[in-house]
C-alpha cells in the first residue's frame, strides 16, 4: 500500500482507556498475514496511557492512523467515527481488550472476494479470562447463506433463543453494505440491530476456527457497568435515560424493515418474524412493560399513587388466594 492508494481492509479501534491492553490488542493486528490494511485508532479522551501507546505505534508503523476526541462523546460515537474515517472496500472494528490471530485477515477476506452476496465473514471466538487463559470457545451460529433475506432474517431471530453474545459484529464487514445500516446506535443492544440489517443486504459466513480472542474481564462494559448505566456509556447525553431493552429492539428491527431497500414480501415475511419474536420473549417483554408503568405511577400525585399501589397489592394476593383454592 503506498502512501496515496486506499487500502483494502481498514480496521477501526475505539478506544477509552484501554492502556492495559492496548498494546497486545494492536502488535496483533501489525502482525497479521494479509498486510493491505489501515488501523484507525479512535480514542475517547483516555486519561490513562492509551495516547501514548498510539502515538507509539504511529510513528513505528505507517499502517496506523490515530485522532483523540476532545472529550469523551460515548462508545456510539467513537465506533462509527471509526466507520467515517474508513477508507477500504471492507471493514473490521476492533477492540482494546481482544486480540486476532495472525490469519484472521486472509482467512475473512477469501469468502467475501469470493461472493459478492457475502456481507460478513466470522470465526470462532476464543473465550479468555483476564490473564488470556482460555474459558471457552463459542460459536455465534449466525451462519446465514440463505438467498431469500426474509429466511435469513427469520434465521437471525431464531438464534437469539439459544445464544445472545453479538462476536460476529467484530468480524470482516463489506463497507458498501455497513455503510447502509444505522452502525451502532445510541442504546443498549444495538449491535443487535445491526446484525439483523446487514442479514436482511446479505449473506453472513462463520468460519469453523478461533481467529478471534475475546477478553471477559471485570474492567469490561458489559460486566463493569450496570444496566442502567450502559445507555449512558454508548451517548454520555442520555446519562440517567431509562432502557427497555425488549420493546426497543423490537421496535428498531421494525424500523430496519421500512428503511432499508427490501422488497414488500422481504418487509412483511420480517415483521411477522418480529411478531414471533416478540411472544417467545413476552416475559420479558412484560417485565419492562410493568417496570414502565410503575415509573409512570410514580410520578403521579401521592395520594394517587398510594391508591394504585393498594389495588395492586389486593389484585395480586387475591390472584394468589385464588390460586391455593
Amino acid at each position: 500500500m503506498t502512501a496515496a492508494s486506499s487500502p483494502l481492509i481498514s480496521i477501526g479501534l475505539p478506544v477509552y482507556n484501554g492502556g492495559a491492553f492496548l498494546e497486545q490488542a494492536v502488535d496483533a493486528i501489525l502482525a497479521q498475514t494479509w498486510e493491505d490494511f489501515e488501523l484507525i485508532i479512535s480514542d475517547n479522551a483516555s486519561t490513562d496511557a492509551t495516547e501514548e501507546i498510539a502515538q507509539m505505534y504511529t510513528k513505528r508503523d505507517r499502517r496506523v492512523r490515530y485522532v483523540r476526541n476532545p472529550e469523551n462523546r460515548g462508545a456510539a460515537f467513537n465506533y462509527n467515527q471509526t466507520v467515517a474515517l474508513a477508507r477500504g472496500k471492507f471493514f473490521k472494528w476492533a477492540a482494546a481488550d481482544d486480540w486476532i490471530a495472525p490469519t484472521f485477515l486472509e482467512t475473512c477476506l477469501s469468502p467475501l472476494q469470493a461472493d459478492e452476496t457475502v456481507i460478513l465473514v466470522y470465526p470462532h471466538t476464543v473465550m479468555v479470562d483476564a490473564s488470556g487463559q482460555t474459558i471457552e470457545i463459542y460459536q455465534d451460529e449466525l451462519h446465514l447463506t440463505e438467498e431469500d433475506p426474509g429466511r435469513r432474517f427469520a434465521h437471525f431471530l431464531a438464534r437469539f433463543r439459544r445464544k445472545d453474545k453479538c462476536n460476529a459484529v467484530f468480524g470482516l464487514i463489506r463497507m458498501v453494505g455497513l455503510r447502509q445500516t444505522r452502525l451502532i446506535d445510541c442504546f443498549t443492544s444495538s449491535d443487535i440491530t445491526l446484525l439483523g440489517e446487514l442479514a436482511l443486504l446479505g449473506k453472513m459466513v462463520e468460519i469453523p476456527k478461533g481467529l478471534f480472542y475475546r477478553r471477559d474481564h471485570p474492567g469490561s462494559s458489559v460486566r463493569a457497568l450496570k444496566p442502567a448505566e450502559r445507555t449512558a456509556w454508548f451517548d454520555p447525553s442520555l446519562k440517567g435515560a431509562r432502557s427497555y431493552v425488549q420493546w426497543r429492539l423490537g421496535w428498531e428491527f421494525m424500523r430496519s424493515l421500512v428503511r432499508l431497500p427490501l422488497s414488500l414480501r422481504t418487509r412483511l415475511i420480517g415483521m411477522l418474524e418480529v411478531m414471533r419474536w416478540g411472544l417467545w420473549r413476552r416475559r420479558l417483554l412484560g417485565a419492562e412493560a410493568q417496570i414502565w408503568m410503575w415509573y409512570q405511577a410514580q410520578r403521579l400525585p401521592s395520594p394517587v399513587y398510594a391508591g394504585l399501589r393498594s389495588l395492586w397489592h389486593w389484585a395480586r394476593n387475591s390472584a394468589h388466594k385464588s390460586l391455593e383454592l
